[in-house]
C-alpha cells in the first residue's frame, strides 16, 4: 500500500510541477502579439496554437491566428480560424474583409457570394462581389459591380484592382496600369496593390521592375510568403533556379505548409524537369483547395508533358469554369486536342482565341499546327507567316512557317524558310533541318536530303542524326546502310527508342522476330524498369499474336510503374479481349488506389466494371467521370445505357438529356432520350423533343424521324407515315426506310410497305442492315421462302453473319427443310455462348428425333437466358420427347405463371399430355 501511496504522490507533485509551468493566458497572447510585431508571424503562430490547447475558445486568439494564416498564405486555415472566431462571437464587419480574401485565395467564388448574399451594398461590398462574378466568368456582370463601386467611393482600391484584372482579361495591359496606379495614388502602400504592380511588370517582361514591386511588400511585411514566392517565380522567368530555392527556403522558415510555398515549389519542380515532383506539389494543394487556378494550370501542365491527356483535360475545364478565355489554358486544352486527334476542335478554341489576341505567338503557332493537321494548309501558313513576322529571329518559328508553305505545297519557299532556320542555334536548327530532309525526300531528292545530314553530322555524333540518316537510307532503298545508320544511333545511345522502333520494324519485315526481341531486351537489361521498352515488347508479342507474352510484359510494365496509366490502359484492354474481364477489373481497382479521382482511372473502371457484370460499380465510376469531365457528351450516355441496365430509367434520361444540352446535333443522344420517353409512354415530351430539333436543324431527318416515332407509339400510323416520308425525303438511309416501313405496315398497307424496301434492296444491294431486316419480317409473317433467298444473299457476302445463319436455319425447319441443321451447326461453332443461337440448334436437334444432344443445349441456353420462355418451352418438349415426364411438368408450370405468355395454349396441351 505505501509503494502505491507513494507513486499516487509523486504523480499529483508532477502535476502540479507542470502547472506551474503553465504561463496565464493574458501572457501568451501577450507573447504572440510581441513576435507579430517584431516580424516573427510564425513564433506567433506557435504562441497562439499554445494558448488555444489551454482554452479553445478564446476569441481572440482565434481570430488573431486566423489573421495570421492569411498573412502567412494558409488561406484554408485562416478561413477555419476565422470563422471559429465569428462563431465565438468576435464582430462580424470585422472579420468579413479578412474571411472574404481568405476564401477569394481559395477561388471560392460562389462562396463569396453566398457568403455576402445578406450584406448591404456598400462600395466594398459590391467591389468583392464583383471579385467573385470575374472569378465565375460573368465579366460584364463583374465589370458592372465595379462601376457601381467606384461611383460611390473613387478611391476604392478594391475596385480599381478588379478593374485592373477586368482589362487584363480583355488584353488591354495599358487600361490594367492605369487601375493599378490610381489604386496605389489612393493607398501608396497596398501590399495587394503593389502585387498587382509587379504582376503586371512581370507579364510586360520588365523582370526588374516586378522584382522591385514584390521586395517593396517585403520591406512592409517580412512574413509575406507570397512575396517570397513570387520572387522566386521570377527568378525562375531569368533562368536562376537556384536563387529561386533560396526565396523559397525563407518563405519555408516563416510559414512551413504554407499551400502559396507549395505551389512555387512545384513551379520550381517543373522547371528543373522534376515531372513527378511538381504534380504532387500541385495536387497537395489542390487537395487543400479544390479550385485553386495556378495549380490546375500546373497539373495540367505536367499530365500534358506526360500524355495523360484525359487528367491534364479534366484540370483545364474546371479552370476554364471561371477562367473562360484565358489563352495559356486554351492553349493547353488545344494541345489535349491535337494529342488526341481531334485538330478540329482545337480550332474551334483557337480561331476566337487568336482573333481575340491577335499578337499571341504561341497562340498562332499552335493554331498553325491545328489548322495543318485539320487540313486547312491555306490558314497553317497565314498564321505560321504571322507568327514568324513577329520573331523574325526565332528558329522555330522560321520552321514552322516552312511546314505551313510545305502544306501548301510551295516547296522552294518553305525550302529557303527552312534553309534560313537551320542557320539558327539550338534545337529549333535541328527540328529545321529535320523538317528539310523530310522535305527533300518528299520530293524524292535523296542527294539533297543526304546533303542536309551530313552537314547535321559535322556538327557532332547525334543519335536523332542518324536515326534520321537512316531513314533517309531506308528511303532510298539501301537497306543495309539504313540498318547500319540504327545500328550507329543506338552504339550513342543504346535506348534511343526511334532507332531501337526501327531497326525492330526491319526485323519484322525481315521475319527476323526473334532478332527484334532481343534487341529490346538487350536494352531493357541495361536500363532495367524502362516503361518504354516494356511496352514496345509487349506491342511486337501482340503483333505477333503471342498474346500470353504481351500480357506479360504489360503486367512487369504495370508493376515496374505503378502510377503509371498507359500499361494499365493497355493490359486492361487485352484483358477484356481475351476474356479475363475479372483480372481486367482488379488491375482497374489496384490505378484507383495509387491514382484516384483520375478520368483515366475511373474510365477504365467503368469498363471492367460493365464487362464483369458489375453495373452498379460502373455507373458509379461513370458518374464519377462526369464530375471530371463535365463537358463530354461520351460520358453521360455511358451513364444513361449503364443505367438502363440497372433498369434505372429517370437517371438514364436525365443523363441521356444532359448529353444533348452539351452536343445538340448528338443523333445517338436524342434517338435514346426519345426511346426512353416513349417507353415512359411520355409522348408529348418525345414530340417537343423531335420539334426542337426539327427548329434547329431543319435540313436534317432526325427530327421528323423522331416525330414519326413517336405518332407510331402512340397509335397513329398515318400521321407517323408522314413524317417518315418527310424524313426519308430528306435522308434516302436504310434506317429511315426501315421506320417507314414499320409505319406503314401498322397503317395496314403491307404491299406498299414491301414493295418500298424491294425497290431499295434492288438499287442498294450491299445494304446488309435493311436486308436483314427485311428478311426477319419475311420471317415472322411465315414467308419462309422468301425469307430464305434474303438470308442465303446475306451470307454470300458474309458468310460468317451469325443471326443470318441462325434464322435461315429455323426458316428451314418451318419449311421442313432437311439443311436446317448446317447453318444451326455453323452458327453455333460461331457462337456458342448466345442461348438463341443454342435454342434454335437444340430444337432441330429434338425435331430430329435426337433429344439426348438437345436437352445440354437448351439447358445450357435457359441457364444463360432464364426469362426467355420461348427457350423454356422447348426445353419443356425436349424433355416430355426424352421421357423425364417430371422435369417437363415443372418447366411448364413455371411457364404458366409467366404474364401475357402468347404462346400459354400450347403449355396447357402439353401439360395435358403429362
Amino acid at each position: 500500500m505505501s509503494r502505491l501511496i507513494t507513486i499516487a504522490a509523486g504523480m499529483t507533485l508532477a502535476a502540479l510541477v507542470a502547472c506551474q509551468r503553465i504561463k496565464p493566458v493574458a501572457d501568451v497572447l501577450a507573447d504572440a502579439r510581441n513576435a507579430h510585431n517584431s516580424g516573427e508571424d510564425r513564433a506567433a503562430v506557435i504562441h497562439l496554437k499554445n494558448l488555444l490547447q489551454q482554452e479553445p475558445g478564446h476569441a481572440a486568439a482565434r481570430r488573431m491566428l486566423g489573421e495570421l494564416h492569411l498573412a502567412l498564405g494558409d488561406a484554408v486555415s485562416a478561413e477555419k480560424e476565422l470563422r471559429r472566431a465569428l462563431a465565438l462571437g468576435q464582430p462580424r464587419q470585422e472579420l468579413l474583409p479578412r474571411l472574404v480574401k481568405a476564401m477569394l485565395a481559395q477561388a471560392s467564388y460562389q462562396g463569396v457570394l453566398d457568403e455576402l448574399h445578406a450584406e448591404p451594398l456598400n462600395p466594398t461590398i459590391l467591389a468583392w462581389r464583383g471579385h467573385a462574378m470575374l472569378g465565375l466568368g460573368k465579366v460584364e456582370a463583374a465589370g458592372q459591380l465595379y462601376t457601381q463601386a467606384l461611383q460611390q467611393d473613387a478611391r476604392l482600391v478594391e475596385a480599381h484592382l478588379g478593374q485592373a484584372r477586368l482589362a487584363l482579361l480583355r488584353n488591354d495591359p495599358s487600361a490594367a496600369a492605369e487601375s493599378v496606379e490610381q489604386a496605389l495614388a489612393a493607398q501608396p502602400h497596398n501590399t495587394d496593390t503593389l502585387r498587382f504592380r509587379g504582376d503586371l511588370l512581370r507579364l510586360r517582361g520588365d523582370l526588374d521592375g516586378a522584382l522591385a514591386a514584390y521586395r517593396a511588400i517585403l520591406g512592409q511585411e517580412k512574413s509575406n510568403v507570397q512575396a517570397y514566392a513570387d520572387i522566386a517565380a521570377v527568378h525562375l522567368l531569368e533562368g536562376k533556379p537556384e536563387m529561386a530555392r533560396q526565396q523559397l527556403e525563407a518563405a519555408r522558415r516563416i510559414q512551413p505548409s504554407s499551400l502559396v510555398i507549395q505551389y512555387a515549389q512545384g513551379l520550381l519542380d517543373l522547371a528543373e524537369g522534376k515531372q513527378k515532383a511538381a504534380l504532387e506539389r500541385a495536387q497537395m494543394v489542390l487537395r487543400a483547395a479544390p479550385e485553386h487556378l495556378p495549380s490546375l494550370l500546373l497539373a495540367a501542365s505536367v499530365e500534358l508533358d506526360t500524355g495523360a491527356t484525359s487528367q491534364a483535360r479534366a484540370h483545364i475545364l474546371r479552370y476554364r469554369q471561371s477562367q473562360p478565355k484565358e489563352p495559356f489554358a486554351l492553349r493547353l486544352q488545344a494541345q489535349c486536342d491535337l494529342r488526341e486527334g481531334k485538330p478540329q476542335d482545337a480550332l474551334l478554341l483557337l480561331e476566337p482565341a487568336i482573333a481575340e489576341n491577335p499578337q499571341e505567338i504561341d497562340l498562332l503557332a499552335l493554331g498553325g499546327e491545328a489548322a495543318m493537321r485539320a487540313g486547312k494548309h491555306e490558314l497553317a501558313a497565314r498564321w505560321f507567316g504571322k507568327a514568324s513576322s513577329l520573331a523574325p529571329e526565332s528558329g522555330s518559328l522560321l520552321a514552322a512557317n516552312g511546314l505551313g508553305l510545305l502544306s501548301q505545297g510551295e516547296d522552294a519557299r518553305a525550302v529557303e524558310a527552312l534553309e534560313r532556320a537551320t542557320k539558327k542555334e539550338g534545337a529549333a536548327a535541328s527540328r529545321a533541318g529535320s523538317l528539310l530532309v523530310m522535305t527533300y525526300l518528299r520530293n524524292r531528292n535523296f542527294s539533297k536530303a543526304m546533303q542536309q545530314v551530313r552537314q547535321m553530322e559535322a556538327l557532332g555524333d547525334n543519335p536523332s542524326v542518324q536515326n534520321l540518316k537512316g531513314g533517309v537510307l531506308l528511303a532510298s532503298g539501301d537497306l543495309a546502310g539504313a540498318r547500319q545508320a540504327f545500328s550507329r544511333a543506338l552504339e550513342l545511345d543504346p535506348s534511343h527508342m526511334p532507332a531501337l522502333d526501327n531497326l525492330a520494324e526491319l526485323d519484322w519485315l525481315e521475319k527476323k522476330v526473334p532478332q527484334a526481341r532481343q534487341r529490346y531486351q538487350g536494352a531493357l537489361e541495361r536500363k532495367r524498369g524502362s516503361l518504354p521498352l516494356m511496352m514496345a515488347l509487349a506491342k511486337l508479342e501482340g503483333r505477333q499474336g503471342n498474346i500470353p507474352a504481351a500480357i506479360g510484359w504489360l503486367e512487369r510494365a504495370a508493376v515496374a510503374a505503378p502510377d503509371a496509366i498507359a500499361p494499365v490502359q493497355s493490359l486492361t484492354a487485352l484483358y477484356l479481349r481475351n476474356g479475363q474481364a475479372g483480372k481486367a477489373l482488379q488491375q482497374a481497382q489496384r490505378l484507383q488506389a495509387v491514382r484516384p479521382n483520375e478520368p483515366a482511372t475511373m474510365d477504365l473502371l467503368a469498363q471492367a466494371a460493365s464487362a464483369v457484370g458489375q453495373h452498379a460499380l460502373a455507373l458509379d465510376s461513370l458518374q464519377k467521370l462526369a464530375v471530371l469531365l463535365p463537358l463530354e457528351p461520351d460520358v453521360q450516355l455511358r451513364i444513361a445505357r449503364t443505367a438502363l441496365t440497372l433498369n434505372q430509367t429517370v437517371p438514364a434520361l436525365q443523363a441521356a438529356r444532359k448529353a444533348i444540352t452539351l452536343d445538340p446535333g448528338r443523333e445517338d443522344a436524342l434517338v435514346l432520350a426519345s426511346a426512353l420517353l416513349l417507353d415512359g409512354r411520355a409522348f408529348d415530351d418525345a414530340r417537343k423533343l423531335a420539334r426542337t430539333v426539327q427548329q434547329r436543324r431543319p435540313a436534317a431527318a432526325i427530327g421528323f424521324k423522331l416525330e414519326g416515332d413517336a405518332l407510331l407509339e402512340e397509335g397513329k400510323a398515318a400521321d407517323a407515315v408522314a413524317q417518315y416520308e418527310r424524313a426519308y425525303g430528306l435522308q434516302h438511309s436504310g434506317p429511315v426506310l426501315i421506320a417507314l416501313h414499320r409505319a406503314l405496315l401498322a397503317a395496314g398497307k403491307a404491299e406498299a410497305a414491301d414493295q418500298r424496301v424491294r425497290d431499295w434492296l434492288g438499287e442498294h444491294p450491299s445494304d446488309q442492315p435493311t436486308r436483314l431486316y427485311y428478311a426477319s419480317h419475311l420471317l415472322q409473317q411465315a414467308k419462309f421462302a422468301a425469307a430464305r433467298r434474303e438470308y442465303e444473299a446475306i451470307l454470300q457476302g458474309d458468310p460468317d453473319n451469325v443471326l443470318a445463319l441462325n434464322d435461315l436455319a429455323w426458316a428451314l425447319l418451318q419449311s421442313r427443310d432437311g439443311d436446317a441443321l448446317r447453318p444451326a451447326e455453323r452458327a453455333y461453332r460461331l457462337a456458342p455462348g448466345n442461348p438463341a443461337v443454342a435454342d434454335t440448334l437444340a430444337w432441330i436437334l429434338a425435331e430430329n428425333g435426337k433429344p439426348a444432344r438437345a436437352l445440354p443445349l437448351l439447358k445450357k441456353a435457359l441457364e444463360t437466358a432464364p426469362a426467355a420462355a420461348d427457350i423454356r418451352l422447348h426445353y419443356a418438349h425436349a424433355l416430355f420427347r426424352s421421357g423425364d415426364k417430371r422435369a417437363a411438368r415443372s418447366q411448364c408450370e413455371q411457364l404458366l405463371a409467366v404474364q401475357g405468355f402468347a404462346r400459354r395454349a400450347e403449355v396447357e396441351g402439353l401439360l395435358a399430355k403429362l
